[in-house]
């Protein structure tokens, strides 16, 4: 059987200080850990996600694209079987809230890995090809305005092993 494994090659991201902080790390490249602080309470927080594949000859294909009020995620990560599985292992491994409105508080993310065994990382999987994630959560402001609060810029590859004893 087979596992597939992240490997990020480049990351960056944005934050709103002071009124949110974000702090990330990564470890073995494969692992992602953050502190996030956020200093007063966001009414109405936005998602948005969008990833990308790339191959060196062909213009970048969406894989998913969204924009959602955190509100709404849980509803979303629990109708999409693929992201179930993320959002559960989000909260296992952080004490990040689904709540709305995001309240004042620390938010930690422990050295997150998705499961090799994840069917997600099996779809993004092709040779040669790489991925880009862009995103970040947004305040919606009135007149439908939005404000980020932190945004995020990620690339890698996903790559293919046999399955170990520990995966």
């Amino acid at each position: 059987q087979s596992c597939y494994y992240i490997v990020f090659t480049y990351a960056n991201w944005t934050d709103d200080r002071p009124r949110f902080i974000v702090n990330m790390t990564f470890s073995n490249q494969t692992g992602i850990g953050s502190v996030t602080v956020i200093n007063e309470e966001i009414a109405s927080p936005i998602s948005r996600l969008l990833l990308l594949s790339h191959t060196a000859r062909e213009r970048p294909r969406t894989i998913y694209n969204a924009s959602t009020k955190l509100c709404d995620l849980q509803a979303l990560y629990n109708s999409v079987p693929l992201f179930k599985p993320a959002k559960d292992n989000i909260l296992k491994q952080s004490n990040y809230t689904m709540s709305c409105p995001l309240e004042k508080g620390t938010y930690v993310m422990y050295n997150m890995r998705v499961s090799p065994r994840n069917p997600l990382l099996g779809l993004l999987y092709q040779p040669k090809h790489t991925f880009s994630v862009k995103g970040g959560l947004f305040e919606e402001l009135p007149r439908g305005k939005v404000r980020p609060l932190s945004t995020y810029f990620m690339t890698g590859r996903v790559i293919k092993k046999s399955c170990g004893a520990a995966d």
